[in-house]
């Protein structure tokens, strides 16, 4: 059995009603050689209080503070602070079954994969004693490498965040997280993969991600308008994919104009720069002038 160090990275802001139950479930797992790097981005409720308590008690888990600066930010910081040779990712609503990091090292270390991750249970509300009533994420398993990995992420990110467990040294080679509002881990991936990197997905549900009111992605419809600035920026970083990202923005954009946020004109004109032939990105553009996006998407739809 390994015993390489683990640094798990935990943002919180304002997490003071789930942030306990998150560490505890840390603390509780049978890999013991962990530290819980916990930055507070800037909480003004009692976040920091709760996490000075577990400091008192366990001098495994480490605390540090940043002005509001958004999970890439912290994410980094937390990084630039670790000590182990792997990373692994929680977010401070969600939670770990005991054996989580002891699969995800066992896994890891088997065929020297570069990242790990697994299915997760989802819930909301209170959690259940029985967890087979719970949907899940539907990871199956599967080797991401290559080309044929990235066109499967560009289509649809396949990683529950709180799942991850990597090795450190590929963080540190690819360059930090980018700032972002959400789904600065996805733009992660795609970087990993495009730098050779190679994942190894199990079926296994290891991890608890909690749906709540609070939560970033519930606020924001899947982040569909943030992914299609991701997506399109590697495209252009990465003319070999360029045609495939256009397609995919494409489709990507059919579902922005339904149920993604900040539903604007001027969102649409930017979105479909660079992404349609002259004749079609000349006549949405004008229609984007012309008209509100609730009508302008039923032309768009069955235009192409």
């Amino acid at each position: 059995m390994s015993n390489q160090l683990v640094s798990v990275i935990m943002p919180a802001y304002n997490a003071e009603k789930y942030i306990a139950a998150s560490i505890e479930s840390v603390i509780q797992q049978t890999y013991t050689n962990w530290e819980l790097l916990i930055v507070d981005d800037g909480s003004t409720d009692q976040t920091a209080a709760i996490i000075k308590r577990y400091i008192s008690a366990d001098k495994r888990v480490k605390y540090f503070f940043q002005e509001n600066g958004r999970q890439g930010k912290a994410k980094n910081l937390a990084i630039a602070n670790s000590s182990g040779v792997f990373l692994a990712f929680l977010d401070a609503d969600d939670l770990w079954l005991k054996e989580k990091l002891e699969v995800s090292i066992h896994e890891i270390n088997t065929r020297d994969y570069s990242l790990v991750f697994t299915d997760c249970y989802i819930f909301e509300g209170e959690l259940p004693e029985d967890f087979s009533t719970l949907k899940t994420m539907g990871v199956q398993s599967a080797v991401y490498e290559g080309r044929p990995a990235l066109l499967t992420f560009l289509n649809y990110n396949q990683i529950p965040n709180l799942t991850v467990l990597a090795k450190k040294e590929l963080f540190l080679n690819t360059g930090g997280f980018i700032d972002k509002v959400v789904a600065e881990d996805y733009e992660m991936w795609l970087r990993l993969l495009k730098n050779g990197a190679v994942f190894k997905a199990l079926p296994l549900q290891l991890s608890l991600y909690r749906v709540h009111s609070e939560s970033i992605t519930a606020r924001d419809r899947h982040a569909t308008l943030e992914l299609i600035e991701i997506i399109k920026t590697f495209g252009k970083e990465n003319p070999e994919y360029w045609q495939d990202v256009q397609l995919i923005i494409r489709q990507k954009l059919k579902h922005w104009l339904y149920y993604g946020h900040q539903r604007t004109s001027q969102n649409f004109r930017t979105l479909i720069k660079d992404v349609f032939n002259l004749p079609l990105a000349v006549l949405f553009y004008t229609l984007s002038l012309l008209m509100p996006v609730d009508q302008l998407r039923k032309i768009v739809v069955r235009t192409y």
